[in-house]
């Protein structure tokens, strides 16, 4: 990285004067104000879903890696009716209206969980307007509470994140957390959530630890960001965000599906992430650590996000050795931790710019196609 790059990285503050910087700094009162309405609407969101047939979520870009995030935390957290756990099933939204694998996307007593921050992205509109359509109950996880979606739902659990000028940021933190509520996951008394917002006020503040992540990103041809789980969304999450704010190509993957071909395009000019939040695992650890031998062998930076039992990291990249307790804290920590490193390679590499370079200006809505218009 240039001389250049490292003077911007110095003079970057945790919450600006950038769009992104002050959009991260608000991420943990979302957060707060999420879980606040979460916890009132509790005795509703119970009744809507506890005789689900099936638990459908539904999002795409940004919304569809929190879902991937949240969907194991989903699983064993599902209750229907005489004790019974109905099936949970992630749904991308166009892939629900234009081509579901199955050719039946939503069933009669399925409830959708669809989550869209401004609630107008019209294949996620289309698909929950799908849902009803085919007797399903639609919950909408949203930050606009007047939105088309809103409108099209049976109940609205408010992410009031407020606006973004670019890539999702807080308005995932929010989603994230309304989903870890919604899976029994995460408490959402007042207590527990002004905890969980001081605890990530702190991390917020502190983007320091992500700076040497961000500086070898930002020299990287391509980065590779990998994780299992429930990491494997957040990975998602940061690959689409190193596109859409760095600029830098990226691609996300399991640990095992990188080991198992996408390996072969690794060199030393690109740099692989990874990120680990889940409960302490001696067999993940280990298969982790393999991983962080390979890549030195083959001298490609290796950075990790995570807790304890992460390997030794090897390279230039860094590591963030995450503080809140494995799962949903876990993952809002190293969410908001990759956004931040997303931030210093975007200002490192000299890309960096508010708002959206193509998505708002050679993107076309697709409200006509899929019947949202």
């Amino acid at each position: 990285m240039s001389a250049e790059g490292d003077a911007r990285l110095a003079r970057l503050a945790p919450d600006g004067p950038d769009e992104m910087g002050r959009e991260l700094a608000d991420g943990p009162r979302a957060v707060g104000e999420t879980l606040a309405e979460a916890g009132r609407l509790a005795a509703e969101l119970d009744r809507l879903r506890g005789p689900a047939a099936r638990v459908i979520l539904v999002g795409t870009g940004a919304s569809l890696a929190m879902v991937l995030t949240a969907e194991p935390w989903c699983r064993p957290a599902a209750s229907g009716s005489a004790g019974r756990r109905p099936p949970v099933l992630v749904r991308e939204a166009s892939t629900a209206v234009l081509g579901a694998p199955d050719g039946e996307a939503f069933h009669p007593g399925d409830l959708a969980v669809v989550v869209s921050a401004s609630g107008t992205s019209p294949e996620t509109l289309a698909a929950a307007r799908l849902a009803r359509a085919s007797g399903a109950r639609v919950l909408a996880v949203t930050a606009e509470a007047t939105s088309p979606l809103a409108g099209t739902a049976d109940l609205v659990l408010h992410t009031p994140s407020g606006t973004e000028g670019g890539a999702a940021t807080k308005s995932e933190l929010a989603a994230l957390a309304a989903l870890a509520f919604l899976a029994g996951a995460i408490p959402a008394s007042a207590h527990d959530s002004a905890e969980l917002r001081r605890a990530l006020e702190r991390v917020a503040a502190d983007a320091a630890p992500t700076v040497p992540i961000g500086r070898a990103l930002a020299g990287a041809r391509t980065v590779w960001v990998v994780g299992f789980g429930s990491s494997a969304g957040i990975a998602r999450a940061g690959a689409l965000l190193l596109h859409e704010k760095a600029l830098i190509p990226a691609v996300a993957a399991t640990p095992g599906e990188f080991r198992h071909g996408p390996i072969e395009a690794a060199t030393p000019g690109d740099a692989v992430v990874a990120v680990d939040v889940d409960a302490p695992n001696g067999p993940r650890s280990a298969y982790l650590g393999r991983l962080a031998s390979e890549l030195a062998e083959l001298g490609v930076p290796f950075a990790v996000i995570g807790g304890p039992g992460m390997p030794v990291v090897l390279g230039p990249g860094g590591s963030i050795g995450l503080t809140m307790p494995p799962g949903p804290p876990a993952a809002l920590e190293a969410t908001l931790r990759l956004q931040q490193s997303a931030r210093a390679a975007a200002h490192a590499r000299g890309t960096y710019r508010d708002g959206f370079r193509i998505l708002r200006s050679v993107v076309v809505a697709a409200d006509d196609i899929v019947g949202t218009g």
